[in-house]
């Protein structure tokens, strides 16, 4: 049962089974009032009590007189142990209701701390995951790259012969690639004067760099200003048709009256369309340049 204090409105929990029919005194633990507690069934069956009227209105009213009220007796020592007994025991049950308020409370800042321990703990996992996830995506993005440029280089002759337009990307960063396996060298021009008409000679060499024999194809020359526009060209062949392994073929060309605004001369082969330039060298300053035709 559930008994409150009339003064402080504390409440408490107590074994009905420990009061006597007739109820005994109490004490709040909390605030120290004393009163009579009857038990539950007592205080629902008690008769509402009794007010006791003036001695004077009753002999007005003619009521008969009714016997005083015997004051109850001193409680005897074993009454008083047991209201002892129920301070003692008022005061376990708070203490053992702040007691067991107390573990939980403990209880629950323990848990919530072990959480957001927990939580931490998941947040440092998944961010080291994630740094590992992309240090990882890096280093195979850095071996995808290197292996890629590493057999674009290894391989570079059979991709330039398979895909030409490659030799310009490959001639940008500074590795030529010679399809044809054939050289422009000890290329050279010279000025000449034939029946009173300028003249321009060019003279060089086609060398066979490859160990297997190489058909010649015929050779094409032009002349470009100093913005690089190609002002006038021309095609020749060489006297040998084919080139044995390591060896070299001798050439000369003439021009008559070339353009006096040719700055640069470009040699290349003829038949490979889109080659890079195998030879180009600077053409004579404007004052030396031969006269039109």
């Amino acid at each position: 049962m559930i008994i409150t204090c009339p003064s402080c409105a504390s409440r408490y929990p107590v074994n009905a089974a420990s009061f006597a029919p007739a109820g005994r005194k109490v004490r709040c633990a909390k605030c120290g009032h004393s009163w009579h507690q009857m038990p539950e069934e007592a205080e629902a069956s008690m008769p509402a009590p009794v007010v006791p009227l003036p001695a004077g209105r009753k002999k007005m009213f003619g009521e008969k007189s009714k016997p005083e009220p015997v004051a109850a007796e001193a409680p005897s020592q074993p009454q008083a142990a047991l209201e002892a007994a129920d301070d003692v025991a008022f005061a376990e049950t708070e203490a053992s209701s702040e007691a067991a308020a107390a573990p939980a409370t403990r209880t629950s800042v323990a848990a919530d701390i072990g959480n957001r321990f927990r939580a931490e703990v998941r947040r440092a996992a998944s961010m080291r995951r994630g740094r590992a996830l992309i240090a990882a995506g890096w280093v195979l993005l850095g071996i995808f790259v290197t292996s890629t440029i590493g057999a674009g280089y290894s391989w570079r002759h059979e991709i330039a012969a398979w895909w030409p337009a490659t030799t310009k990307v490959y001639a940008a960063v500074g590795e030529e690639i010679n399809l044809r396996g054939l050289e422009f060298r000890n290329v050279a021009y010279e000025r000449q004067t034939e029946e009173g008409l300028p003249v321009l000679a060019i003279t060089g060499e086609v060398v066979n760099i490859t160990e297997k024999r190489v058909a010649l194809p015929r050779l094409r020359v032009g002349l470009r200003d100093e913005n690089q526009n190609e002002l006038y060209h021309w095609t020749f062949a060489l006297d040998e048709t084919v080139l044995p392994p390591n060896e070299a073929a001798s050439f000369i060309t003439r021009l008559s009256s070339p353009p006096p605004e040719s700055r640069d001369i470009e040699i290349r082969f003829a038949d490979i369309s889109g080659m890079v330039s195998d030879a180009s060298h600077a053409a004579p300053d404007a004052g030396d340049a031969p006269a039109s035709e």
